[in-house]
């Protein structure tokens, strides 16, 4: 099973499940749960490059006036029932583990000087053959357990997603 089957496995049975129980729907990357006067959405996005993912969470306000109000561009043919998180104006992103990234790979770190810590992730393909360089260290070995791990820093950073939500649908005048 590859990093990447791995993950979305774990995913699939920690994360989304549990969204899927308070009411989310909506099929990977995108989920929606739709109230009669607001939209919540929560987007994952998977980098350009593989190896890592985040999250980012917002809400689109349909029966608002302008557009502020309804925090989400409608272009391109997309209609209500398409909006993801890309299309909204105010967001929430998830803080990570690594670099602001959920990665499913081995990390490596170090110091540098002024700009603090710089990460490195090593592709799966690479493992067998990679070389630690001077001055990194091994932050994370990606194997189930920090599958699991990762799926729980999801669910906990989701609790904060929530409650910004919360403040935005207050805004927005839905609570």
């Amino acid at each position: 099973m590859t990093n990447l089957s791995l993950m979305k496995k774990y995913l699939q049975k920690n994360v989304i499940s549990e969204l899927e129980n308070i009411g989310f729907t909506g099929k990977y990357p995108h989920y929606r749960r739709e109230y009669e006067d607001c939209t919540e959405l929560i987007s994952f996005q998977t980098n350009n490059w593989g190896g890592s993912f985040t999250v980012e969470v917002s809400a689109a306000f349909p029966l608002a006036k302008s557009i502020e109000d309804k925090n989400f561009y409608l272009y391109d043919g997309i209609t209500e029932k398409d909006i993801t998180v890309w299309n909204t104006m105010e967001r929430y992103r998830l803080k990570g583990m690594f670099d602001g990234w959920f990665y499913y790979r081995d990390v490596y770190c170090t110091r540098v000087l002024g700009l603090g810590k710089t990460y490195m992730d090593v592709a799966e393909k690479d493992v067998p053959t990679f070389k630690v360089p001077v001055g990194y260290r091994c932050v994370q070995t990606f194997d189930e357990e920090t599958a699991k791990k990762i799926c729980a820093e999801v669910n906990r950073q989701l609790r904060s997603a929530f409650r910004w939500l919360k403040k935005i649908e207050k805004k927005h005048k839905r609570i």
